[in-house]
């Protein structure tokens, strides 16, 4: 078995033996993100990846039922198999702009870190293992995924990972941003809108509030907030958005609100949701109005522990780039890997940021390290250090 120093010490030299292949990388990066691919429209995206596979070639590229691009570098033995995967879909609409700026030091454009760098890296790995002249002895398989965000509700890796042809035995998610990020747990997450709607007026109705639905969605928001919540587990509600009216002087007859809530017990989560349905019946019955709780996506409490050797390698890799580890929690498709019982991470490639109201940025400079780090993590695995005694 190698050693976890022989690994970091490969490691260490790969972010200048990447760099000839930097341009290629950010060409691959600026026309993935001008591909619009809001959540149920990635095909366009996914065709792009199975292109990237089969010039590598990879003769078994192709598309699965869900949409997902699938390509599959064949291993020396074969004896196990790594999943990288990336999700192809981003939160902005097919209307917006998907122009993108190349600066000196960064690119400028809609979802270019989120995550049209993650797919950009997934397209260029038959490339990057071919250049740097490693052959691994693992099956390698990439997967750009569909249907990953808000209502896609990880959809696409579900689908692939209960239809995978073999055991899938590590896993790493490929995230644009942040360099850095280390995910190897999974919070419990449910997200939703609660839907008010006024009821056609048929009659006279005495029932105080049923004249707006912003008004008795502030109802609902009240009792909302006044839900006891643990200090343990972490449990919270995150109200996110609102949504109603058209103009000053009307009613509205529909309001909208949406809704987080997160734990690290899957029990809470369902206590909560049920008690937030009970508001929304109560208040349709109080307010004669329809009030509906439409839980849409899901995750499941769990992970792998910090004492797994797949963290440890991780953070073995990590330190020998220099790259300081933020082992919090943020979202992402690892969740679907966990629930499975498959040791996985999610890593992130370079450092940027996400915004509302701009285009989003990445930083070109942190690019190769962050390639550099998910290269590691793949030999440590395949070399077998990640595996449990």
């Amino acid at each position: 078995m190698t050693s976890s120093v022989e690994v970091s010490q490969v490691t260490s030299e790969l972010p200048e033996a990447l760099r000839p292949l930097r341009e290629r990388l950010l060409a691959n990066l600026v026309m993935i993100a001008q591909i619009p691919a809001p959540t149920g429209m990635e095909g366009h995206r996914a065709r792009f990846l199975l292109e990237r596979f089969a010039e590598a070639g990879l003769s078994d590229a192709a598309a699965d039922e869900a949409g997902n691009a699938v390509g599959r570098i064949n291993g020396r033995r074969g004896d196990r198999t790594i999943l990288l995967a990336s999700h192809l879909d981003t939160i902005f609409p097919a209307s917006q702009s998907h122009d993108v700026v190349v600066e000196a030091d960064r690119v400028i454009g809609a979802g270019v870190g989120d995550n049209a760098l993650g797919s950009a890296v997934i397209s260029l790995m038959p490339t990057v293992l071919e250049h740097l002249d490693i052959q691994l002895q693992s099956d390698l398989i990439l997967l750009g995924t569909t249907k990953s965000l808000g209502r896609g509700n990880h959809a696409g890796i579900r689908f692939f990972l209960d239809h995978a042809p073999g055991r899938i035995d590590f896993g790493i998610c490929v995230e644009g941003i942040q360099l850095g990020r280390v995910n190897f747990f999974s919070i419990g997450t449910a997200r939703a809108d609660v839907i008010c709607d006024i009821r056609p007026m048929t009659e006279p109705s005495r029932s105080y509030g049923s004249e707006s639905a912003l008004v008795v969605l502030n109802h609902v928001i009240n009792r909302i907030l006044a839900i006891a919540l643990p200090s343990r587990p972490y449990t919270r509600i995150l109200l996110g958005k609102m949504r109603a009216g058209v103009s000053y002087d009307t009613d509205p007859d529909r309001a909208e609100l949406g809704l987080e809530i997160v734990s690290h017990s899957d029990e809470m989560i369902e206590q909560i949701s049920r008690q937030i349905n009970d508001i929304a019946l109560e208040m349709s019955a109080r307010h004669a109005v329809d009030v509906a709780l439409d839980v849409f996506s899901t995750t499941k409490a769990g992970g792998i522990a910090f004492a797994h050797p797949m963290v440890k390698s991780v953070l073995d890799v990590m330190n020998q780039l220099g790259i300081e580890p933020d082992q919090g929690h943020s979202p992402s498709e690892l969740s679907e890997l966990i629930t499975r019982r498959i040791p996985a991470v999610t890593l992130g490639i370079t450092r940027g940021k996400s915004r509302k109201r701009e285009p989003d940025y990445i930083l070109i400079d942190p690019i190769l390290r962050g390639v550099a780090q998910l290269v590691g993590v793949v030999l440590a695995i395949d070399r077998g250090v990640c595996d449990e005694s």
